[in-house]
């Protein structure tokens, strides 16, 4: 599923967690994009707080059916849509937020999350959003599934627990439930130009024995931290077109919970 990062005003944001608001307004969207796809949201002075999956878009003029389920007043849209253009029927995209697929993170994460330095105007693709993802044990050390939040993870492991009960394990029922957040590897070939050269150089000898023994070797810091770069941005799209992303994970940290079979109760932090 491709990932899109969107800019979004916080009033609407908490419309759309309160499924008050199917439609997010914008003036574009994404071409050729396969549906549905997930939308991560930026919301404007805060951070990344949330996301949600967007299974269509709604193009048209018709500012009054726009209106009805945005949460915007026509004449809004009117104005949003042409502007100063001297137009009156310039087409709106309703990007629609599929029901029950808005979450809210545990936290607001830094732009730099996403992979980008700052916030686009309207939205932009991003590669596959991880850094809000958690995880659950009963022993601090097994991890399974990723969850969008805590209150996610929290439901699953109570939900296993009842499981437990009815069938006790040969451990025993645990009492205890960590919640930790996902810190995912991400492959990078940084700090790799020292060894492609090394590498090109190796072949060189091959090739040319001593006329080749200090080939490359007067290429600059500078130079090398340029190839590295051009090295890096030509990974990170491979990565990217063919979803190489890793699914593997390390929890730093644990919030720990107590669960007695009727109260869930938060105890600290485990490292």
């Amino acid at each position: 599923m491709k990932t899109v990062l969107i800019s979004i005003k916080e009033k609407w944001w908490k419309k759309i967690l309160s499924n008050e608001k199917e439609l997010e307004i914008r003036k574009n969207r994404p071409k050729g994009i396969e549906y549905p796809f997930r939308v991560v949201c930026y919301v404007t002075g805060r951070g990344i707080m949330g996301a949600f999956t967007c299974d269509y878009i709604k193009k048209t003029n018709d500012y009054k059916e726009l209106s009805e389920c945005s949460g915007l007043e026509p004449g809004e849209l009117f104005e949003y849509a042409n502007g100063a253009n001297g137009k009156t029927d310039t087409c709106l995209y309703g990007w629609h937020v599929q029901e029950g697929t808005p979450v809210e993170f545990d936290q607001a994460f830094k732009i730099d999350t996403a992979g980008i330095t700052r916030p686009p105007q309207s939205w932009c693709y991003i590669q596959e959003y991880t850094a809000n993802l958690v995880a659950y044990s009963f022993d601090g050390e097994t991890y399974g599934a990723t969850y969008n939040n805590t209150k996610e993870a929290l439901k699953d492991a109570i939900a296993e627990f009842e499981e437990f009960k009815k069938c006790p394990p040969k451990r025993g029922i645990p009492n205890k439930i960590f919640v930790g957040q996902c810190e995912f590897y991400r492959p990078s070939l940084s700090n790799s130009g020292y060894d492609v050269i090394e590498a090109v150089q190796c072949q060189a000898q091959d090739e040319g024995g001593e006329w080749a023994d200090d080939y490359l070797d007067d290429a600059t810091r500078e130079q090398i931290e340029e190839l590295e770069s051009g090295l890096e941005a030509v990974f990170q799209e491979w990565i990217q077109k063919y979803n190489f992303y890793p699914n593997f994970y390390t929890i730093p940290a644990a919030d720990v919970y107590t669960y007695d079979g009727e109260q869930l109760i938060q105890e600290g932090d485990a490292k």
